[in-house]
């Protein structure tokens, strides 16, 4: 897996993406604990997922979707929610320190969507529309989880590797 980027969407149910840009990614998802958890159950799920996969494989990159700030966010989200996920955050750092995963970044949802979409959607259609896009372009997420993490890694292999980057616009499409 040298070479491969790992992208994390970091939830309760956690979508990943890893692959090395240019070439095909695999991609799923993971629930991280049961239904009605503890946010230590959730931090718990994650650290045994990472600390097997970076012990076992060794990334260029391990990259994650950036939380967003709740009070940026109307309703959408509570501060326990936006605490599960800051907390998930150090989770990540920890484990990609120990294994000697330096290169970690995050990445902002609205400059992947934006750089899938090629422009900036409405929050009540985004992740439909991302799902859409992805399928034009062969993937197949299972859920929304699944496709955030396919279009961050899209992303992310675009920043690093830019003449590896998949042509998301139509201009690119084969008729």
């Amino acid at each position: 897996m040298s070479g491969s980027i790992l992208f994390l969407d970091l939830a309760t149910t956690m979508g990943f993406c890893e692959g090395i840009p240019g070439e095909k990614p695999t991609s799923g998802k993971l629930r991280l604990a049961s239904e009605g958890s503890s946010s230590a159950a959730k931090h718990g799920g994650l650290l045994a997922f990472l600390g097997t996969r970076l012990t076992a494989f060794r990334y260029r990159a391990v990259i994650y979707e950036a939380p967003r700030d709740p009070r940026h966010m109307g309703s959408k989200t509570t501060m326990n929610t936006a605490m599960m996920l800051i907390g998930m955050t150090g989770v990540v750092e920890a484990v990609c320190h120990q294994t000697g995963h330096h290169r970690v970044m995050t990445s902002d949802v609205h400059a992947i969507r934006k750089h899938l979409l090629g422009y900036r959607p409405q929050t009540g259609d985004a992740k439909r529309e991302v799902i859409a896009k992805l399928r034009t372009l062969g993937f197949d997420p299972a859920d929304d989880n699944e496709a955030d993490a396919i279009a961050g890694w899209l992303h992310a292999s675009a920043t690093l590797e830019p003449r590896c980057a998949t042509n998301t616009s139509p201009m690119f499409y084969r008729t």
